[in-house]
């Protein structure tokens, strides 16, 4: 295939139209070459034999002899052109009767009035020979042979000439089809620079889709594909004002009250009773707190956008071992809050492949979750259940998730109303992002016993056992 540096469209189908196009010129030109050197050879063989026939004409038998009457005027007449011609006549013994002593004689048995058409050498210059048996006429019994030659240079000039009738309309008929084909290429391309100029003409902020209106039907596909680009463009430039909208409004809070204590604290004097102290610098600590959470889900969620998620190297690992890691680091804060907080591992290793920080980031968000809006003295559980698929389940006995609100509640910085645990509202969004990343499937359920269940569910590695895990990573 052919292949340019540049990748021009227009060079690109001008030389798939114009090489084929050549070699079949040069095949036309070749067949044409033949045809040519064919046809002269048949028109110049049928005069040289004419010409023998003429020579044969004018023999006669004088006292037993025989006698050529060619006058000069006959010999000129012989004559094609500026060729040069040559005859001699032999007996039936090959006695030289008349003629160029330069003629070779014949070497083969000739038919009577049959000619044989050879090629030969005469004075350096090659010569096509006619050589015929023949009798005088008015005496059958008399037998002569009759050789005539001519220069081929005519022949040649014949096939020549004929050739370029041939390849000269044939040659400019291409330069003028590559001519036009140049330009119907270039008026064929004109909607690319239309588009090309109305993407130019826009700015970074204009992200509407591009209009396919005057667009040809090839190149609708491609259209289609850069709105649908820029779609998503739109979508994620939309979610990240929203997002930077929403963690500026959470900032927001917990720094001014931290500036008022500080304020406060500062103001004290020596006279204030270290109780109200305490307070204050309790109340700076639970600021510090809260933006230091805040902080560090907005870093987990900017960390499971796919974008960054897909510049890390998925590899294969352990979900019961990640997920009962991340429950244990958060047995402290279930242990704060009375919670019964268990796990139930299935049995043996089981192999998922991704990003195991992220996954255990995964699990310690709906933990946390849970543990956060549970009640003091309730339950959560979490469980790893091996079947046709990997599922990880958190399961709480808190006060539970409206059905119209369980898909809501994975919008970033959204809260249900009514809770009483001090969230980001970011929890869900990052288990959200990371699931996606990982083609894991996100259900949210009513528990046995009330409160809720969350079940992420992972593509299982077939073909793999637990035994496999040490070879695997």
């Amino acid at each position: 295939m052919i292949k340019f540096r540049n990748k021009s469209i227009r060079r690109q189908l001008l030389a798939w139209l114009l090489i084929p196009l050549s070699v079949l010129w040069l095949i036309c030109t070749a067949a044409g070459y033949l045809r040519s050197v064919e046809l002269a050879e048949d028109r110049y063989d049928h005069e040289l034999i004419n010409s023998a026939d003429s020579v044969i004409a004018r023999l006669e038998v004088v006292n037993g002899k025989v006698v050529v009457d060619l006058p000069p005027q006959a010999l000129a007449m012989l004559k094609h052109g500026d060729n040069k011609f040559y005859y001699q006549v032999l007996t039936s013994d090959f006695a030289r009767v008349s003629g160029d002593v330069d003629l070779p004689g014949p070497v083969d048995e000739l038919l009577p009035h049959v000619p044989k058409l050879t090629y030969g050498v005469i004075e350096g210059q090659r010569v096509r020979i006619c050589t015929m048996r023949s009798f005088v006429e008015a005496h059958k019994e008399v037998s002569v042979i009759v050789e005539c030659a001519e220069t081929v240079k005519p022949r040649e000039n014949f096939a020549h000439q004929l050739l370029i009738s041939i390849i000269v309309p044939q040659l400019l008929l291409i330069v003028l089809g590559a001519i036009a084909i140049w330009q119907g290429v270039s008026l064929g391309l004109s909607p690319l620079k239309e588009l090309e100029l109305a993407l130019e003409r826009r700015s970074q902020f204009d992200l509407s889709p591009v209009s396919d209106a005057s667009a040809p039907q090839e190149v609708q596909p491609l259209v289609h594909a850069i709105n649908d680009l820029l779609g998503r463009l739109r979508e994620d430039l939309d979610s990240q004002r929203r997002f930077v909208a929403n963690a500026a409004h959470q900032l927001r809070t917990p720094l001014a009250g931290l500036k008022t204590y500080v304020g406060v604290v500062t103001a004290m004097t020596e006279k204030v009773e270290q109780r109200e102290l305490n307070h204050a610098v309790k109340q700076l600590d639970h600021g510090l707190n809260r933006i230091t959470h805040l902080v560090n889900r907005l870093l987990a969620l900017a960390k499971a956008e796919p974008n960054a998620a897909g510049k890390i190297k998925p590899q294969n690992f352990d979900l019961n071992l990640v997920a009962a890691e991340a429950t244990s680091d958060l047995v402290g804060e279930a242990i704060e809050k009375n919670i019964d907080l268990a796990f139930e591992g299935a049995n043996g290793p089981i192999l998922v492949l991704g990003d195991p920080s992220s996954v255990r980031e995964l699990v310690m968000n709906l933990v946390d979750n849970a543990v956060r809006y549970t009640p003091n003295g309730g339950h959560v559980t979490v469980r790893v259940q091996n079947g046709n698929s990997v599922v990880l389940a958190v399961e709480d006995d808190g006060p539970g998730i409206a059905e119209s609100e369980r898909e809501r509640v994975f919008e970033r910085f959204y809260r249900v109303l009514g809770t009483d645990g001090a969230g980001s509202g970011l929890g869900l969004a990052i288990v959200r992002e990371i699931a996606k990343t990982h083609n894991a499937r996100i259900a949210l359920d009513a528990g046995n016993d009330g409160g809720t269940v969350v079940k992420v569910e992972f593509n299982k590695l077939n073909g793999v056992s637990g035994d496999d895990l040490n070879s695997l990573n």
